[in-house]
């Protein structure tokens, strides 16, 4: 499958280093910046180092950084499932957008030419829909992007990443549904859960809703989130 897209290399990233591992991740972010000036310089900056393979701008350009062989330094103290160093095993994508906080909804022809690219990526390096997944998937602790307008469901109906349609419940979980619900979203790939330290399962709880259940971000869960990540599961095995 060859790639259609007009990727520039007008502009290279010198943070970055040698990968450790074999390409499995496909990693999507935001640049919380204004414009495409500021994402750039930030991604290029010597002195934040910090940087992405992929850079797109909201008109969909897409602008290579860092070379895929080599390790962009975008995903930080990281993980999933039992896979940790996520930087040198993974794709970094950057979408030039203000934030979730800024109520920024991401750009169509953004979103297309994104979509495009990790369908290309996803071939060549036969990554699989589990891990292709959001910033805040993998650092729950300290990452809110792509944040809760990031439209997921339609990449999964593009063949990208995993999702379940919503089965709404608003009954407050039992101890044991809780335990469940945590256990399964450790199935599903999410770390940094601790059965005893609830505030820490919160902020894991939070990356889960915000990527699956946006309108229930910041909200406790309840059965609708337990219904979820058993869904979610059974996709998974598939």
């Amino acid at each position: 499958m060859a790639c259609q897209l007009n990727i520039s290399h007008k502009y290279k990233s010198s943070n970055f280093d040698s990968r450790k591992k074999k390409i499995t991740f496909i990693i999507i972010h935001y640049t919380e910046t204004n414009t495409f000036k500021k994402a750039l310089d930030l991604l290029t900056n010597k002195i934040r180092k910090v940087s992405c393979h992929y850079l797109i701008n909201t008109d969909g350009k897409i602008f290579n950084l860092v070379n895929i062989s080599d390790r962009a330094w975008h995903a930080g103290e990281s993980k999933w499932m039992k896979s940790a160093d996520i930087n040198s095993r993974s794709i970094g994508i950057e979408l030039v957008n203000s934030g979730e906080k800024k109520i920024k909804q991401f750009k169509k022809k953004q979103i297309n030419n994104l979509i495009l690219l990790i369908k290309f990526l996803k071939t060549k390096f036969r990554i699989c829909n589990s891990k292709i997944l959001g910033h805040s998937d993998i650092a729950p602790l300290r990452k809110i992007d792509p944040g809760i307008y990031f439209p997921w469901e339609r990449l999964y109906k593009q063949s990208i990443g995993l999702w379940a349609k919503d089965r709404d419940d608003k009954s407050k979980l039992t101890k044991n549904e809780y335990k469940e619900l945590i256990g399964n979203l450790k199935k599903i790939g999410y770390c940094y859960l601790d059965n005893k330290i609830f505030k820490k399962n919160k902020f894991v709880i939070n990356a889960f809703h915000r990527h699956h259940i946006p309108k229930m971000t910041n909200e406790n869960p309840n059965r609708s989130t337990l219904f979820k990540s058993r869904d979610l599961i059974k996709l998974k095995k598939n």
